[in-house]
Formats: C-alpha cells, structure tokens, sequence
C-alpha cells in the first residue's frame, strides 16, 4: 500500500493560467508559480489539460475502477460542476485538483469519504494544500492539543499543529489571486429517510449488495488484503462481503491473554464458516512502548496510545499473509446506526402515527436498552417536546490546566448546523458518524490499514434507512446482521456485546507506570501548562484494578505527551 502523498503550493498573488506544474520532489513545490509534487507511486489521473485526480477512485454505476481519463465522462471546466459531477458518478479515496479558467482559481475537492484526509497552511509566501501535515514546517499548537484532550472524540478543523487546518470533505476549496472560496456540495441532509425508505428486507438485501460491490473494489484496488475479526458484527460483515465478491483474503484477531478479552473463537468461527484462514496473536504488555506514539506523522493526537502494541501485530500478520493492506471493522456501529436511545420511537411515531408498529418499536428499543416500557416512553416524550440528546462530546477537563471556559467547538464537519430535534434519529445518525471520523485508517496513512466501511456509497445508502428499521427486532444494527445471514454462524448475527483490551491496558499501564509517570510530569504537556502536575501526580498512583476510566484518560494524555515530542524532534 502506497500512500496517498502530495504537495500543492500557490504563491501568494500567482495568476492561475492553468494547471499547477508538476515537480519531482516536494522542495521544488515552494517555487515562484503554483507547483503539484506527487509520490512516487500514488495513483493519478489527468482529466484534459484541466483536472487532476489523485487517489482511488470508482464509478457508482458499474463498480469499476477508474484508471484513466477514457474512464471518466467529459464535463465544463468549472470546479464546482466537475466537483459535482464527481460526487454524483463516482467515489473512492481521492482529491480533486481543477483549474477554473473563467475564475483564474485552482479547485481543491477532498472527497466525502474522508478517507483522503486534505491539510492547508498558509506561509508567508505560499497557500500549500497536502496530505500528509509532515510535509509542512510547523509547530505544535498547545492550545489546539488542549481543545483535542477536552473533547479527544471531536474531529475539528484546526489541527493540533499551528497554523494547518484540515479541508471538509465534501467541500470544495477555490483559491484565486487574491481571495479564497467555500462551497458546500455534498449534504448528508440529501440523503436522509424519505417517504419511500427501504424497510428490514430491502434494506439487508440492499446492504448485502452494497458491500460485497464496495470491498470487491477495494481488494481489487489494494492487492491483496487481510481482515481484522474482532468478533463482531462489523468486520465480519467486511469479510462476509469479501468471501462473497469471490476475493482470496486472510484474517487476523488479536486477543488479550486473559480470557476478559479473548474473540478467538468467535473469529475463529466466522473463518471456518467463510473457509478462510484466521491467524491469531496475543497482546504483551512487556511490548507496549510507553514512548511510542500511535499517531505519529499525523496532525493531531487522535489515535490511542496501546495501538501500537496492535499495529505490531497485524504487521506482522499482514507480512505472513502476504497482504497489502489490513482492512477493519471500524465505523461499523456509527455507519449502522447503533442507537441507545428513544430516537428510533419518535421517528417511527412521526412518520407512522400511534399504531402497532410504533408500539413494537417501542419494545424493541426497550430491548436493545434494556429500560423499561414507562423509562422509554418518558424519554421518548422528552424529544418530542424538544428536548434533544445530552452533548454529543461531553467536556472532560480531568488532569488539564488551561482554562476550557476559552476553548470553542469546532467541528470538521458542520453537518449539525441549524438542525432541530424534529429530526431525532438522523441527527443521532450524523452524530455517530462524526464520533467515528478520528478512528478512521484512510488512504494517507502508511500503517497499512484502511476503514472500508467509511466508503461513500455506504454511508450514502444506510443515511437513507430509518432509524427504527435498524432496531428492527429488538436487535441494534438489524439490516447489517441479516445481510450475510447465509454466510455468518448464527452466535456472530445474534451477538449484541463482545470484549475488549480492558485487561491488557492494566497490565501495560501497571508495567509502564515509572516511565508514564516520568513522561508526563516532565514532559512537553506539562511544561507548557496544559496538565495539572499536582491533579496529576496525584493520579498516577491509581490502582490499576478498580479505576479503568481514569487509567485511559492517562494513556491518552500520554499518546498527547508522545506525539507532541514526536513533532519536537
């Protein structure tokens, strides 16, 4: 897997007469006319002598990929119209770079996905666009490492990195002589339940077909692939679909070695019900490296400090294999609508009215809850006066020094804008998917990893599904359980919880806690006000057996230590 890498810079004042000039290397980019550096490797294509496409990119129509101009339908020479021409025809993991010669401006059009995450900074000669943050000269921005810690579940558009902000997906960025321009063109408003939405049947069948379509063109795209199994719903899906689409692949799950957190058997199962190989590899806390960080070359802390104990493993797998990339689960309870709340019952009540229906909604939350009839009625009663969902991204301002008071939400996808309650699910819906957008491996990243199910076609067509349809039987995620009925075993489908790492992070942070301790009271966080050293000393005395919520906070302020020093050198 090669990564997606590239560099744009446009002087300060250039006329856009056309195409930015390709270079070789990156250092030739900062030059005295706009110039285009991409990797060597990285998948490309001219679009007439006006557009470039870098990425993977596919048609919506045939599934296909599209590998040359020949492929892709002929349309104006305007950014906002071939921006959405692409959205409407295709889709993939790509940036799309267009000279509009009627506004002398160059497009940047980074796609809905999010899975070709696009950076800007401006310098005191140039406005440079890249994928990949190291390629700017820059410095950590504290405050911003601050804000991230606050609400580390929130995607924001200021970077932790001063002065580089991160492109909306789906939002095309015009940059002219003088001024630069926004424009919103891809809405997951549009694509919300209509009168006409799919219920359980064509919504499994429909999924079914979607994703077998979707990770054929990925496995195609990347070589040869591997499938992370947790256990669960979700990757199990994304390896149900590969089996199906007639893709040769290897699984790999990882397992604590306790049995707290052990899915081997339930990988293990799905493997032989998809007659796959399923390798196995268990977590050590003697090889998690305190010093380590997870989320190193990116522009902020987002990933958590254990995964690179993770990351060696499926390295190591992924070499056995003989894959090119790893393709995991994740996104898969957000893309699914995976709801603990009383949304699906007002949508339900609203678009149906008091009937039978309503009322079997009303049973099957209270069964994915586990409330009471009366506690989901109140709730549910609660949202149809007005009164919408706690705070998505709650504060947690344990351990920090900075004064939260100053630090304002600013998330990278403003798909929450002007919205009212009215809409239960679907904002509970767009808020999931949001929560996912830090956890996501996209095509940028050199980890060898990559989250399909963030797949534009995917998120498109489960938006369009209501949200009681997805709790349709009292089980969360419904459609996405019943579409590879005849694949998976019946334990896999009927799961509804599975375990985690919870035994391992103790046993890391219980081996590790000398050098935790010495990292973050003399570290780069602390010395620039952002922890509390005394709140601080204080918990990093904490037993490893009775408080786990306080031992992750830990870790993550320690993936924060280790990605700033990461930045320093």
């Amino acid at each position: 897997m090669t990564p997606l890498r590239f560099l744009l810079a446009l002087p300060h004042g250039a006329v856009m007469s056309g195409l930015p000039r390709h270079v070789s290397r990156p250092e030739e980019a900062i030059a005295g006319h706009p110039a285009l550096w991409i990797a060597p490797g990285v998948s490309s294509i001219a679009v007439a002598s006006d557009a470039i496409l870098i990425g993977a990119l596919f048609s919506k129509s045939s599934f296909g990929s599209i590998s040359g101009e020949r492929d892709i339908e002929p349309v104006a020479p305007d950014t906002e119209q071939f921006a959405r021409h692409l959205i409407s025809r295709y889709w993939g993991a790509y940036v799309a770079i267009q000279h509009d010669p009627s506004r002398s401006s160059i497009g940047v059009f980074p796609d809905p996905s999010g899975l070709a995450p696009v950076y800007s900074m401006e310098t005191d000669t140039h406005r440079l666009v890249a994928s990949d943050p190291a390629l700017f000269r820059t410095t950590i921005n504290y405050q911003a490492v601050a804000a991230h810690l606050l609400r580390p579940e929130l995607r924001c558009r200021t970077t932790c990195l001063v002065g580089v902000e991160e492109l909306v997906p789906g939002i095309l960025v015009e940059f002219g002589q003088i001024e630069m321009r926004r424009k919103v063109l891809w809405e997951p408003s549009a694509m919300l339940p209509g009168v006409q939405a799919p219920g359980l049947e064509e919504a499994s069948e429909h999924l079914r077909a979607l994703s077998v379509s979707v990770m054929t063109c990925w496995a195609e795209w990347f070589g040869r692939v591997g499938v992370a199994l947790s256990g669960g719903v979700d990757s199990s899906l994304v390896a149900a679909a590969l089996a199906v689409g007639g893709i040769d692949f290897d699984c790999i799950t990882i397992s604590t070695a306790d049995p707290s957190g052990d899915e081997r058997l339930h990988a293990q199962s799905v493997a032989k019900a998809l007659d796959v190989r399923c390798l196995e590899r268990t977590l050590d806390a003697a090889a998690f490296d305190p010093s380590r960080s997870a989320s190193r070359r990116l522009a902020r802390p987002a990933r958590r400090a254990f995964r690179t104990t993770f990351d060696d493993l499926l390295d190591s797998a992924r070499t056995e294999m003989a894959a090119d990339v790893i393709l995991d689960g994740n996104n898969g309870d957000n893309l699914f609508c995976y709801l603990h709340s009383a949304a699906p019952v007002v949508d339900r009540l609203r678009a149906s009215g008091l009937n039978r229906a309503t009322c079997q909604t009303v049973l099957d939350m209270c069964h994915i809850t586990g409330c009471s009839v009366p506690v989901m009625l109140v709730a549910a009663l609660r949202r149809i006066r007005g009164a919408g969902p706690k705070d998505p991204w709650p504060e947690d301002s344990s351990l920090l020094a900075c004064d939260v008071q100053e630090i304002e939400l600013d998330p990278l996808t403003p798909w929450l804008a002007g919205w009212t309650p009215h809409r239960s699910g679907a904002i509970d819906h767009l808020r999931l998917l949001m929560h996912a957008q830090n956890h996501l491996h996209s095509v940028a990243e050199d980890g060898g990893r990559f989250s399909p199910l963030a797949s534009q076609p995917l998120v498109e067509y489960c938006l369009g599904v209501p949200s009681w349809v997805w709790s349709q039987g009292g089980r969360n995620r419904a459609p996405a359980r019943s579409a590879f009925a005849r694949e998976l075993p019946v334990s896999i489908r009927t799961r509804t919880s599975k375990t985690g790492p919870d035994s391992f992070l103790r046993l890391a942070f219980a081996r590790h806690r000398p050098v935790i301790r010495e990292r973050l009271l003399g570290g780069l966080l602390a010395t620039n006000n952002i922890l509390d050293r005394s709140a601080l000393a204080l918990a990093l005395d904490v037993d490893e057996v009775t408080d786990l919520v306080l031992i992750e906070r830990l870790l993550d302020l320690l993936e924060a230590e280790n990605w700033a020093r990461s930045w320093s050198r």
